[in-house]
């Protein structure tokens, strides 16, 4: 065995554990909507109060997000990311017991808050236990271990509720995220926690925040998500208005773009270790997912093309995540990493709060095709945010 085996073995550990927090994460995100129908029958709760009840759970991690990653800075993170994703795991099995509505709206909102930690938490421990000749696939990695959630959610919460019921799937589901918050201790020398400590009380400056660079870095963040909620949300109704599909196809065509969106995250994670200008990479993939998209909204291709170029889309949109994480951990000072993180990944709430609205307008007037002129200029957008966010804060490695 070679000298730099042991340290390889603990950082695919530390990759792993720190990975399979952010399943959860994600995994608890889509908890509840798979399983609305049956509570709705069981317990007499309305869609309304309890889309409310997942609004909620959002606006909580949303709002909290940023303060904990100064928190992670001040204290490290570790501790921070074991507390959360027992708070995040334990209220989500509390909702399996809840009676009322007001029973599952408190479990959400103290669910949304432990599920603030895991940006600031996990983008400080990666950073901390990865060597950064290997940070583009660990963040690879951990990024798509968060779509892997979102994938299996909606057949494990369905599948686990026919098996027992709603509350039992939800119960289960949340007993496996203690149980893992359990075993993260027994980690701690492969997950490492490396806070520097130069001032006194440690921790980042909340005023790092208003920095042109981390500020366009957000402005990144909701921008992609503006145009990642025209794909996910409105892609299917808009392909069977255009292009007259049916609503399998216009589905399966969806389902593809994420699996390919997948594919583009695992190798984007081999260019981001091998090619020193992350801000290229996002610049190109970003170019060409937005000319996929404007070509699926000229209406004038056939499916089996629209489809193609749809996947396309997503290929290099995955492509772009890897390489986006490490431009953003090189621009950071290493004491502010979870109070950056925090505070810019808080732009896909923005995103994804606000831009369904104009989605959902343009369908209402009838020009579905607008769906992927818009998510094609959001794309657009965030190349202008790329190069205007390359300039490193004091203190960073660049």
């Amino acid at each position: 065995m070679t000298a730099a085996a042991p340290a390889l073995r603990r950082e695919v550990e530390a990759v792993g554990l720190i990975s399979a927090a952010h399943f959860l994460s994600h995994f608890y995100q889509l908890a509840l909507p798979p399983l609305f129908i049956l509570i709705h029958e069981d317990i007499g709760i309305g869609y309304l109060a309890l889309g409310s009840a997942v609004a909620a759970y959002n606006i909580a991690t949303a709002v909290l997000q940023t303060p904990i990653g100064l928190l992670v800075d001040r204290i490290g993170a570790r501790g921070v990311l074991i507390a959360g994703l027992a708070v995040n795991a334990g209220a989500i099995a509390a909702v399996g017991f809840a009676e009322t509505y007001w029973e599952i709206m408190a479990a959400m909102i103290v669910a949304g808050a432990g599920n603030a930690v895991f940006h600031p938490a996990d983008f400080a421990l990666l950073s901390s236990s990865v060597d950064d000749r290997r940070m583009g696939r660990a963040f690879s990695v951990h990024s798509l271990a968060g779509s892997l959630g979102f994938a299996a959610a909606p057949v494990s919460l369905l599948f686990l509720a026919a098996v027992w019921d709603w509350r039992a799937a939800l119960i289960a589901t949340g007993v496996a995220g203690v149980a893992l918050a359990c075993l993260l201790p027994a980690f701690s020398s492969s997950i490492r926690d490396d806070r520097p400590r130069g001032k006194k009380g440690g921790g980042a400056d909340w005023t790092v925040l208003f920095d042109r660079t981390i500020l366009s870095f957000f402005g990144f963040y909701a921008l992609s998500a503006a145009a990642g909620a025209g794909i996910s949300g409105f892609s299917v109704v808009a392909f069977i208005a255009i292009y007259g599909a049916s609503p399998e196809l216009a589905g399966g065509v969806l389902t593809a773009f994420y699996l390919l969106t997948g594919l583009g995250v695992a190798l984007g994670g081999y260019i981001a270790d091998r090619w020193n200008r992350p801000d290229a990479v996002l610049g190109i993939c970003y170019a060409a997912a937005a000319c996929a998209l404007a070509a699926v909204a000229t209406g004038a291709m056939a499916f089996w093309l629209v489809a193609a170029a749809f996947g396309l889309a997503g290929v290099f949109r995955g492509l772009v995540n890897p390489s986006r994480d490490v431009l953003l951990k090189r621009l950071t000072p290493a004491g502010a990493i979870g109070t950056v993180f925090g505070f810019v990944t808080a732009g896909f709430n923005v995103g994804l709060g606000t831009a369904p609205v104009l989605y959902g307008w343009m369908m209402d007037l009838g020009r579905p095709e607008a769906v992927f002129w818009i998510a094609a200029g959001f794309t657009v957008l965030t190349i202008g945010m790329v190069f205007a966010a390359r300039r490193p804060l004091p203190g960073a490695a660049d």
